[in-house]
């Protein structure tokens, strides 16, 4: 399945966020070099590059877990550029990490709510005392959790601890622990990483069903394969430079993304 060919997004929808040329240093070495970029609502954009081309690094400046040395960084309109990882979180950008993150101690179904709490009431006093309120968004919050984890084969196990899971299992559970908060922006990094065919296929028809459902989603992924298939438009990073953008088709035709990946 692949999605269905759309305008360039520039001509019709307004920029979600904007990367004005952001540079990344570790120790003199520059990891990103001067990238722009610009993700458009509705949009499923992917960024690709080779091993050290800066694609992780990209996703840790925008979500706050680096502070890049030059650039600044745009939230509709809000400039985010240092601000930290949970507030960032809280303004409507969720994201997945290579290595998954979740909490292995807890079951399927806690991590869920653990990963929507900190959206929803912040009085801790009305939390201790359990009011009336606070028992309301539990009810409608644990509703709301099991229904996603139907949507991804994982209500079975909502009870199981969530270290029993296998491993394509717990990138699937790490998906939806950042969808329950309903993000305006959905940041993937590698969902099909390490995970089998069958898994792979899954991620792509639920990462396509999002879409299709207007969700705005920036994917970093190795698997060329997933990238073709389901990305509108696609952003080539090479030893932190921005080398190519443009549709799959345009991509897989570019002689110097050829060159970047295979040295053709």
């Amino acid at each position: 399945m692949k999605p269905e060919l759309m305008e360039n997004p520039k001509n019709n929808k307004s920029a979600v966020f904007k990367v004005e040329q952001l540079t990344k240093r570790f120790d003199g070495v520059t990891a990103l070099d001067k990238v722009n970029i610009e993700l458009f609502a509705g949009e499923l954009l992917s960024v690709i590059g080779p091993n050290g081309s800066g694609k992780t690094t990209l996703f840790n400046c925008i979500t706050g877990f680096l502070n890049p040395e030059e650039g600044r960084i745009f939230f509709y309109d809000k400039e985010i550029t240092h601000l930290a990882p949970d507030k960032i979180s809280l303004m409507g950008i969720g994201r997945t990490f290579q290595n998954v993150s979740i909490f292995p101690s807890l079951s399927v179904l806690d991590n869920m709510l653990v990963s929507i709490q900190q959206h929803q009431e912040e009085n801790n006093l009305k939390r201790i005392l359990h009011t009336k309120d606070i028992q309301l968004l539990e009810k409608e919050a644990t509703e709301h959790a099991l229904e996603f984890l139907d949507k991804v084969k994982l209500y079975d196990f909502r009870n199981d601890l969530a270290t029993n899971l296998v491993y394509g299992q717990r990138k699937m559970l790490e998906f939806v622990c950042v969808l329950i908060s309903n993000p305006a922006v959905i940041m993937l990094d590698e969902p099909a990483a390490g995970v089998n065919t069958s898994m792979v296929d899954e991620m792509k028809e639920f990462i396509l069903a999002l879409n299709a459902e207007e969700k705005t989603i920036l994917l970093v992924e190795h698997n060329m394969g997933v990238v073709m298939d389901i990305s509108q438009r696609i952003i080539v990073l090479d030893h932190g430079i921005k080398i190519a953008e443009g549709s799959p088709e345009e991509i897989r035709n570019n002689e110097q993304v050829q060159e970047a990946y295979f040295g053709k």
